[in-house]
């Protein structure tokens, strides 16, 4: 049975991990919800996915 990580920020398990970028200054892994929110809150503005064929 693996482990599952939680987030670093909201303390959530963690279906896909993302890690952090340095300029962030966190520790550790983040979930999808915190992880977007850290992108939006460091580069505002609209965000457009563009590697949807790589959903599962």
């Amino acid at each position: 049975m693996a482990l599952k990580e939680n987030c670093t920020i909201c303390k959530g398990r963690i279906e896909k991990k993302y890690m952090p970028m340095k300029e962030w200054k966190i520790n550790g892994p983040l979930c999808n919800k915190c992880y977007s929110k850290k992108i939006y809150e460091h580069y505002p503005g609209e965000h457009v996915r563009v590697n949807l064929g790589d959903d599962y």
